[in-house]
């Protein structure tokens, strides 16, 4: 195809300008069965493509200085991003209809962060749905970027509420999110624009592609999992001969896929399990239909039956009970030493072992527990798989609430640190008297018990 001529004028992209390939057909065949969720279909026609090279030869000359326009309804977008991939270029794609207004952008090529108008995908959203940062402490956040020029994501890095770690992987997820949503899109308009994209802008990598397979394979999983599991009220359990193996069997499985195995107990529902695991309802869920085709668990025929998750509901209430502790001390602290309080925070969290340490990544020390609460449990998932493994935050909040009890004591001296030992008693009375009995139960009344014997002199 010639090389389109120079002009300031905004180019349309239309279906003649794309060469007539298997490989342009397929992306389109495979575009329109996604689109009536025929997802199998749509995955096979993409797979078979992705196994060709594109003419990029005969495929439409894009150049730097003119900006592009397309529309959704005239060609698939998989096919107008391949466009940018094959001339390699660096710029953002606009993507809007009624109802949304999206940004992808392109680097060299190669897909790299994308931006949503639509609430349900932005950053902060997607934090508070997974339970990683609560509401309030993203819209202090967004304030404190805006103020400092700086990124939200990095902001709450820099602040503490996540790890690096964690931040790549939600944005690799909203940016997935973002753009597997735009494959359903039946109307919209494309745009295209030349610009810089900086290297902090770059948070993946993919092909276009790459994302379309993403994007029905897992609209496939959620999809026919619901065909066999119709609601979240179904009970899985693990088939004796399963049982047997566990442990090797937890060996060939992920860290994720190795925590729900671990919860699967023949009594728990869906909707628990994605309680107890801290994860949404479709990671948790396509985490399960992988295990139901390795045949590693089984749909319990008593799927109405009622359970009390003793083991969540006993985790979560002493971890809101440690954690209302470790306010009182905070708020102590603060209000004796103002700014220097949170030197000392960080000076005891630092000098945690790195085992104790897990416990707290990402916990906002501003007083919100039910969130608080959920990002430890999320942080059990992560780092400790087994059952016998979960009630190290116990231990992890004696070596806590201790540091920082003892730079209390050296600071602001014995009877403030004893005032504060006479409300820890004060709990460790009410655990006593209004909780059952269980080894839980008692690893936190020895906690309390060690720390009232310790700072009581």
């Amino acid at each position: 195809m010639e090389t389109q001529k120079e002009t300031n004028e905004t180019q349309s992209f239309r279906s003649s300008d794309f060469p007539a390939t298997e490989f342009f057909l397929r992306l389109s065949e495979g575009t329109k069965f996604f689109r009536d969720k025929n997802f199998e279909k749509a995955i096979n026609e993409w797979e078979e493509a992705a196994k060709m090279r594109p003419d990029y030869e005969s495929t439409m000359r894009i150049l730097g200085s003119v900006s592009y326009k397309g529309s959704l309804d005239d060609f698939p977008l998989v096919g107008l991003f391949y466009a940018l991939a094959s001339n390699f270029q660096t710029g953002v794609a606009i993507v809007r209809n009624d109802h949304a207004h999206k940004e992808v952008y392109f680097k060299e090529g190669w897909i790299v962060f994308a931006r949503t108008n639509k609430s349900e995908e932005r950053l902060g959203n997607l934090l508070d749905k997974r339970k990683l940062v609560s509401q309030s402490h993203v819209e202090k956040m967004v304030v404190e970027a805006k103020k400092k020029g700086m990124k939200l994501g990095n902001c709450l890095v820099e602040n503490g509420l996540l790890l690096k770690k964690e931040l790549r992987e939600v944005l690799d997820l909203q940016i997935k999110e973002i753009l597997c949503d735009l494959f359903s899109w039946q109307e919209g308009e494309f745009y295209f624009v030349e610009k810089e994209v900086n290297d902090e802008d770059v948070v993946v990598n993919y092909t276009p592609l790459d994302i379309a397979l993403f994007a029905a394979r897992s609209a496939l999983d959620f999809s026919t999992f619901r065909k066999i599991v119709p609601h979240n009220q179904v009970i899985f359990y693990i088939p004796p001969y399963i049982e047997s193996a566990k442990v090797k069997i937890g060996e060939e499985l992920d860290a994720n896929e190795t925590f729900i195995f671990s919860l699967i107990d023949g009594k728990r529902n869906i909707d628990q399990l994605i309680k107890f695991s801290g994860e949404d309802e479709m990671f948790t869920i396509n985490i399960l239909h992988r295990l139901l085709l390795m045949g590693f668990i089984e749909k319990s025929k008593d799927s109405g039956a009622i359970y009390d998750d003793t083991e969540f509901k006993e985790l979560s209430q002493f971890l809101k009970t440690l954690l209302e502790v470790f306010r009182l001390i905070v708020d102590e602290l603060r209000k004796e030493l103002g700014v220097m309080a949170e030197e000392v925070l960080e000076r005891a969290k630092a000098s945690l072992n790195e085992e104790y340490g897990k416990v707290f990544h990402g916990i906002s020390q501003e007083g919100d527990v039910a969130n608080d609460t959920n990002k430890i449990l999320k942080n059990i998932s992560v780092n400790y798989l087994r059952p016998s493994g979960r009630l190290i935050f116990i231990d992890g909040f004696h070596g806590l609430m201790s540091n920082i009890l003892q730079e209390m004591r050296q600071l602001l001296g014995i009877p403030l640190t004893k005032k504060m030992v006479t409300e820890i008693a004060k709990v460790r009375g009410e655990v006593m008297k209004f909780c059952a009995d269980s080894p839980a139960r008692n690893k936190v009344l020895d906690t309390l018990d060690k720390l009232v014997t310790q700072f009581s002199g």
